[in-house]
């Protein structure tokens, strides 16, 4: 009994794992490829980056990079529109601080909403309405370290004229009275 083998010639393998054999099939030659294949890099990139921009991939910004330095009895103005203002201060010391909120005298109503995270991101505190008006107030005795307050729109803005939008300024207020042993 006889045993035939068959050899088989592979075509040798471009970089993009295609055969030469293929390429040629295809009308592609390796100075054509080596012309398009940037483009097609370039292509694949900008459309894996908007693929990943629709997901919401796209890194959030830390609420550092967003924080407005605040100052102990300095106002610092906002706008109550979508999203979160942030504001940072920094104990040295321990201390009992007050933070509260202004809205203008209008015939408008803003409803500024507080919440007071620690450095690790943990909510200290939230506060709607203990302020005078709608405007929040939170008072706390809080250790050293950095702080930071987000204030956001809590009920939309409840109108009694034409434009909501064109009313929508607030301050924040930093008081810091040091705790003594």
């Amino acid at each position: 009994m006889k045993i035939w083998r068959v050899r088989r010639e592979r075509a040798p393998l471009s970089p993009m794992g295609v055969t030469g054999a293929g390429l040629s099939e295809a009308g592609l030659s390796g100075a054509r490829l080596a012309r398009i294949a940037p483009w097609l890099v370039v292509a694949a990139l900008l459309a894996a980056a908007l693929l990943a921009a629709m997901a919401g991939c796209t890194t959030p910004a830390t609420r550092e990079v967003q924080a407005i330095e605040l100052v102990p009895g300095e106002p610092r103005d906002g706008w109550l529109g979508p999203g979160r203002d942030v504001y940072a201060f920094t104990l040295s010391a321990p201390a009992r601080v007050a933070l509260e909120s202004e809205t203008p005298a209008s015939g408008w109503t803003l409803d500024p909403d507080a919440t007071l995270y620690d450095d690790a991101g943990r909510v200290l505190a939230r506060d709607w309405r203990s302020g005078e008006g709608e405007n929040f107030r939170l008072m706390r005795a809080l250790s050293a370290g950095r702080w930071y307050l987000e204030v956001s729109d809590g009920g939309g803005c409840t109108i009694m004229a034409d434009d909501c939008e064109a009313h929508r300024r607030y301050s924040v207020i930093l008081e810091i009275e040091p705790l003594t042993p």
